[in-house]
């Protein structure tokens, strides 16, 4: 069982400058195999700004700040500093642009998605061009820091990055966005080579390219394809780092080839269901959910969530969550 809260605040001290905050509040209760202390209070940000205030053989109890950052902005210039989220994606699913605060895509009970410890200035040149440089350091003060260009031509968006991860690698990427006749097509590539050994052949490709597209009756149609060359040499059996991908911006899946493909569609007035599949190609391993979200009131919701990890003929993960949520 899960007990989840979550508090947002924000402060408009002056026209110019503003203070956000975000909370979360779980209370977690079940069996050992389910519930680690050490991860669910890990923090791995620079301010280290998550705690447990329970600790029992089948509880824990956690308090966690995933935003807490001042605002500073007068004419095109925006400022940010603390704990944000720094949002370079395009894609759905996988996000090799992502670098500053990757998320993992089973994690449906977390759509604020993590926050990093950073500095970002933004510059806004017009209404569809900008450009923003971030600086992020994590709870090994190692820092990740990269300049990004925003810009629209004929209908589509796109950017550019250039940076290092983690004082470790290099990395170049882009990211692109727009609609083909009602089809929205969208993709990121990101590129990443060590500073050291900088003669060898380690570097890392990430690319994800991915399609959508919504009739007229709400239903959605979504597909994803990634490609990743550093997936990581697992065992077939291993359901639990399969469930928690993507490891990194660098590692997004356990596999180099990777397929994604969901429906959703309203099945009643305040009924929305959806059906999801991902397939890890050189795993042989695949991924199914299944979810259902009725809007009991304005404030109320009821849904149920169904996930499937196999990762061989006889190693299989079924998860069930029914959960109710309350908005104030």
């Amino acid at each position: 069982m899960l007990a989840h809260n979550r508090l947002t605040a924000g402060w408009q001290m002056v026209e110019t400058l503003r203070v956000d905050v975000g909370m979360r509040n779980r209370f977690l209760v079940g069996s050992e195999a389910l519930i680690e202390p050490g991860s669910i209070g890990n923090d791995l940000g620079w301010m280290g700004l998550s705690w447990n205030w329970v600790e029992r053989r089948r509880a824990v109890g956690n308090t966690s700040f995933d935003r807490l950052f001042v605002t500073f902005e007068k004419n095109n210039w925006k400022l940010q500093v603390g704990r944000q989220r720094i949002n370079w994606g395009h894609t759905f699913v996988w996000n090799p642009n992502n670098i500053f605060n990757t998320h993992s895509y089973f994690d449906f009970d977390y759509p604020e998605r993590p926050g990093a410890d950073a500095l970002r200035l933004t510059r806004f040149h017009n209404e569809t061009s900008s450009s923003e440089l971030a600086l992020s350091a994590n709870h090994d003060n190692k820092v990740t820091a990269a300049l990004l260009h925003r810009w629209n031509w004929k209908n589509m968006d796109f950017q550019l990055m250039a940076g290092e991860l983690n004082q470790s690698d290099f990395v170049l990427g882009g990211a692109w966005t727009g609609d083909f006749k009602g089809l929205n097509i969208r993709g990121e590539l990101s590129y990443f080579h060590p500073f050291k050994n900088a003669a060898d052949t380690s570097r890392i490709v990430a690319v994800a390219v991915g399609a959508d597209h919504t009739f007229a009756n709400a239903l959605t149609l979504q597909a994803e394809v990634l490609f990743n060359n550093a997936s990581k040499a697992v065992s077939a059996n291993s359901l639990m780092l399969l469930s928690a991908a993507p490891l990194s911006a660098k590692h997004l899946s356990l596999s180099r080839w990777n397929v994604f493909a969901l429906a959703s569609g309203p099945l009643a007035p305040r009924l929305d269901a959806s059906v999801s599949a991902m397939y890890l190609v050189d795993m042989k391993s695949w991924y199914a959910g299944f979810s259902l979200e009725h809007s009991m009131s304005e404030n109320l919701e009821f849904s149920f969530h169904m996930q499937l990890f196999s990762a061989s003929t006889y190693m299989r993960a079924l998860l069930g969550f029914a959960r109710l949520k309350y908005s104030f």
